[in-house]
């Protein structure tokens, strides 16, 4: 039985995609007969208080003595980003310090990045339980805080582009959840046989769900709802949908509705205040289970991404989520995320990026239940073929029992994620 030690900033029952990931990742190698360990932190994105509704604590298949949490001093996330820098380093001395009591044995240490900073304790962990080092790289940083315009301390950028280098260099292999990042990492000297793709995928569970869901989109109501959810941070620009919003406020058949949590949470529910916009609504966050049956209820889903380079590389994984809910998708994207709407011919994209186009896409789809369904069929149809978690994981499986089947994993089950 392989070993294998996890390595997470964000873990059940923690919302958002990089919890969600670890956890099927979890769930998938355990199942396969893997004894996996997760090093983490108490559930605290984006606040402690959340997760003291039980709600949140729904899988019952994981095992409490797998999970080591630690507990850092900061109780909740910080906007300011000097502040978050320090949570990030905290966390990290937290599992380096947790790695040096460890006593048993591990053959692989699966270290999930960003923050990058966690990297360091996935390198500690090689060096300590000589176990080979499988970096995954859910972002790229710190490319992204240069694209949302944060953070610009040249000396800070200058340690965290050399540490960056030096994780690439020290794994032995590197996985990535979009195959957006894989010439990046080729710039920056990484071997492309070292790289492995591995994205955000469903589980079976969720892909069925709408089909035993009896709650689903009611065809016969007049009032066409847009739903918006997960991270209001700052790449998601999800003030252009205020502006969306209120582009077609004169439309009373047309409602939208954002349930989410993060950085411009309270900036956006202000402006709705402001421009006093009767057609939207902001929901606090919700657990997973819940919000995904919401998606369910709605009749069009919505992502933006920040018009900026590094966004270009990423797939957001609400659009997986709207796929596996069969809803029809309005894309303010661009790049690898406009690639598999396109692919996967389950949504409109904004070419232009602008809200009267966004507004025109929306109304199109509004009047169009026909174009809708057709549009939502194909999504789960991509979603079932290639976003499945009991597929994916062999990507990983693979590497560790060291055989050749990333290669068919790649490049011919996920053929259309990577053109």
């Amino acid at each position: 039985m392989k070993k294998v030690l996890v390595i997470a900033q964000n873990f059940y029952p923690e919302i958002g995609s990089a919890a969600n990931r670890i956890k099927n990742i979890y769930l998938e190698l355990s199942e396969r007969g893997y004894d996996v360990t997760i090093l983490t932190t108490d559930p605290r994105y984006p606040n402690e208080n959340l997760y003291k509704k039980k709600e949140f604590w729904d899988e019952e298949s994981i095992n409490s003595e797998d999970v080591i949490r630690v507990k850092p001093r900061v109780k909740k996330y910080t906007n300011n980003m000097l502040r978050r820098l320090f949570l990030y380093l905290e966390i990290t001395m937290l599992f380096i310090m947790a790695i040096f009591r460890m006593d048993k044995k591990y053959d692989y240490v699966f270290v999930s990045t960003p923050p990058i900073f966690i990297g360091i304790a996935g390198f500690f962990a090689k060096k300590k339980l000589k176990a080979e080092l499988l970096l995954d790289v859910r972002d790229l940083w710190p490319e992204s805080l240069l694209g949302v315009g944060v953070f610009a301390n040249r000396f800070v950028l200058s340690i965290a582009y050399a540490l960056e280098k030096m994780l690439y260099r020290v794994a032995d292999q590197i996985i990535v959840n979009s195959a957006g990042f894989i010439p990046y990492l080729e710039l920056k000297g990484v071997r492309r046989e070292k790289v492995s793709f591995m994205p955000n995928s469903l589980t079976e569970e969720e892909l069925h769900m709408i089909e035993t869901k009896k709650a689903i989109t009611d065809s016969s109501t007049k009032t066409v709802e847009v739903i918006y959810t997960g991270n209001i941070g700052l790449a998601q620009d999800v003030l252009k949908l205020i502006e969306v919003a209120e582009y077609l406020r004169e439309k009373e058949n047309i409602k939208f509705k954002i349930i989410g949590y993060g950085f411009k949470s309270y900036q956006v529910a202000e402006v709705i205040k402001e421009k006093k916009l009767s057609n939207i609504e902001i929901i606090k966050a919700k657990s997973r289970n819940k919000t995904l049956k919401e998606v369910a209820k709605a009749h069009i889903a919505y992502v933006s991404l920040v018009d900026e380079k590094v966004f270009q590389t990423v797939l957001p994984g609400k659009v997986i989520d709207y796929m596996c809910m069969k809803k029809p998708i309005i894309g303010d994207v661009s790049g690898y995320a406009e690639k598999v709407i396109n692919e996967a011919q389950c949504g409109l994209i904004s070419n232009n990026r602008t809200a009267k186009e966004l507004g025109e896409h929306i109304i199109k789809l509004a009047e169009n239940e026909i174009l809708r369904r057709k549009m939502g069929n194909n999504g789960h149809e991509f979603a079932f073929q290639y976003l499945r978690w009991k597929n994916n994981i062999k990507v990983l499986t693979s590497l560790m029992e060291e055989n050749d089947a990333t290669e068919e994993s790649m490049y011919v089950r996920m053929e259309p994620l990577h053109k």
